[in-house]
C-alpha cells in the first residue's frame, strides 16, 4: 500500500441539494448509523473479552445452535458469544436491510466507535465515548468510496475524481451511494493533480442546509512551494485591535458577535416565547411550525457569524503565510484566557485558537515556518534596549498603558507594536538554537 504524505491530502467541502427523496435517503442512514453506534457502546461493557469469556465458560451456548459448514466442519465462532458489530444483525433488526442503507455506512459507524475509544486511551480528558443524540444540532454519516478496475480502465485508467463510486458527475452534480445524482454548488475549483476521493462524510445543519466534504488524496501535492520572500513577521493578538505586527500594520478587529447580538437576542427571545406556548398547548417542539421556523432563522444567525469569522480568519492567516517566510505568533492557551469572565465574549468572537490553527496547517503547505513563542513579558520588555518594566524601581505597565517610553534607553513605544517585535525576536532566537525550547512550537 503506497504511503501518502499529509500535504497529499485535502478536504473538500460541497453544499448539496438533494430533493426530498434523496433527503428520506440520507435521514434513513443518519438515523443507522447513530443506532448501530450506540448500540456499540451500550454493548461495549460486555464486549470485553474478560467478561466475554466467563459468560461463556458459566453460560455456554447450547449446542443446538451451533453451526456446521457444507462439510460438516463446526464452525467455532458459533460456539461463543458474538462481539461488535456481528451483534447487530439484520436478522435482529429487519430495518438495517432497507434497500436504500448504505452497507459501507455501518462499517464506518464501527471505526467511529473504535476510533472514540483509542481517543480515550490516549487522550484520557476525552472521556468514554458517549452516546450520540438524535437532538444534536448536526447530524450525519460516513461512507467510503471505491474504484473498480472495469470503470476506472473505461475512464482514463487512472483513479480520479470522475469514475468511482462516489464520483463529480459535472460542476453541478455529484454521484453519491444509494442516492443517486444529487446536485452541488461548487465554491472552489476543482484540483487537478490525479486527486481521488477516500472517505465522504454527509451531513445536515441546524439551518437545514446540507454538505458533503470529501477527503482527497493524491500522489502529488495540493498546493507549490512558494519561493522566498526574505521576509520575516512577527505579530501580537488582542482585542482592541485583532493583530499587530512587527512592522506596525494593524488589522482592526471586525467583532462580528458584537455586529448581530442585539438582533440574536430579539430573536432568542421570540424563540424561547415560541417553546413555552408550545409546551403550555400540549404540542412537541418537532411538531410545532413557528418554533421549528425560529428556531432555524436563529440557526442562520449563528451560521452567518461563523461563516463570516471564518473567512476573515483564512484570507488573513493564507496573506500572512503567502508574503512571509516566517511567521512568529503567540502560544496562547484560549481554555485559560476563557476563565476570565470579563473578557470570555471578546476571546470567543475574535477566534484566536482557530486562527493559530490555520497558520500551523497553512505554512507547510507553502513551505513556510510558523513558530508560536511564550508570550510572557513581551509587553513589558523594550525591543530595543531587552529593559524590563516592573525592574530597577519602575513599575509595570498596565493595560490602559497604550503607549510608553523606556526608561532606559528613552524609545517611546506602541504597546502592541512593541511586543510583536519581541514576539519576533523570540522566535529568530529560538531558530539560532540547536536544541528546541519547551516553550517553542515549530509547525
Amino acid at each position: 500500500m503506497e504511503q501518502i504524505e499529509e500535504q497529499n491530502m485535502m478536504g473538500l467541502k460541497i453544499r448539496i441539494y438533494p430533493n426530498h427523496r434523496q433527503e428520506n435517503i440520507f435521514w434513513k442512514n443518519i438515523n443507522a448509523s447513530r443506532f448501530v453506534y450506540n448500540k456499540l457502546i451500550a454493548n461495549s461493557w460486555t464486549d470485553s473479552a474478560v467478561y466475554k469469556n466467563k459468560l461463556d465458560d458459566k453460560f455456554p451456548i447450547p449446542q443446538k445452535y451451533w453451526k456446521y459448514n457444507k462439510n460438516g466442519k463446526l464452525l467455532k465462532q458459533s460456539t461463543v458469544r458474538l462481539t461488535g458489530r456481528l451483534r447487530i444483525t439484520k436478522d435482529k433488526y429487519p430495518w438495517l436491510g432497507d434497500k436504500d442503507i448504505d452497507s459501507d455506512m455501518l462499517s464506518k459507524a464501527e471505526m467511529s466507535y473504535k476510533s472514540a475509544w483509542n481517543l480515550f486511551r490516549k487522550v484520557h480528558s476525552a472521556g468514554t465515548p458517549k452516546f450520540k443524540r438524535k437532538s444534536a444540532s448536526i447530524q450525519g454519516y460516513r461512507t467510503s468510496n471505491h474504484y473498480s478496475s472495469t470503470m476506472v480502465n473505461k475512464n482514463g485508467g487512472v483513479p480520479s475524481l470522475f469514475n468511482g463510486s462516489i464520483k463529480i458527475i459535472d460542476n453541478k452534480h455529484i454521484k453519491l451511494p444509494k442516492v443517486g445524482i444529487v446536485k452541488v454548488k461548487l465554491s472552489r475549483q476543482l484540483p487537478t493533480n490525479n486527486a481521488r476521493i477516500a472517505t465522504v462524510s454527509i451531513k445536515h445543519l441546524p439551518t437545514g442546509e446540507w454538505f458533503v466534504s470529501l477527503l482527497l488524496k493524491s500522489d502529488q501535492s495540493f498546493t507549490t512551494k512558494l519561493p522566498e520572500t526574505n521576509s520575516q513577521v512577527g505579530f501580537d493578538l488582542n482585542t482592541e485591535n485583532f493583530l499587530t505586527d512587527s512592522n506596525g500594520n494593524t488589522i482592526d478587529n471586525p467583532r462580528y458577535y458584537r455586529i448581530i447580538k442585539s438582533r440574536l437576542k430579539k430573536e432568542q427571545r421570540k424563540l424561547s416565547r415560541r417553546g413555552r406556548r408550545a409546551k403550555q398547548e400540549g404540542r412537541k417542539l418537532w411538531k410545532s411550525k413557528n418554533y421549528q421556523k425560529q428556531k432555524q432563522l436563529v440557526a442562520k444567525l449563528h451560521s452567518k457569524v461563523k461563516n463570516q469569522r471564518l473567512n476573515f480568519l483564512h484570507q488573513l492567516s493564507t496573506t500572512l503565510i503567502k508574503n512571509h517566510d516566517l511567521v512568529v505568533g503567540e502560544n496562547l492557551k484560549s481554555k485559560n484566557l476563557l476563565k476570565n469572565h470579563a473578557l470570555a465574549m471578546s476571546i470567543s468572537d475574535v477566534g484566536w485558537r482557530t486562527f493559530l490553527g490555520m497558520l500551523e496547517y497553512k505554512a507547510p503547505m507553502y513551505g513556510r515556518t510558523f513558530i508560536e513563542v511564550n508570550p510572557s513579558y513581551t509587553t513589558q520588555t523594550c525591543s530595543e534596549c531587552s529593559f524590563r518594566m516592573g525592574t530597577n524601581n519602575t513599575n509595570k505597565l498596565t493595560l490602559s498603558d497604550r503607549k510608553w517610553e523606556c526608561p532606559n534607553c528613552h524609545t517611546k513605544h506602541i504597546r502592541d507594536w512593541n511586543a510583536s517585535k519581541n514576539i519576533l525576536n523570540k522566535g529568530l532566537l529560538e531558530l539560532t538554537k540547536s536544541v528546541p525550547d519547551e516553550e517553542v512550537v515549530y509547525r
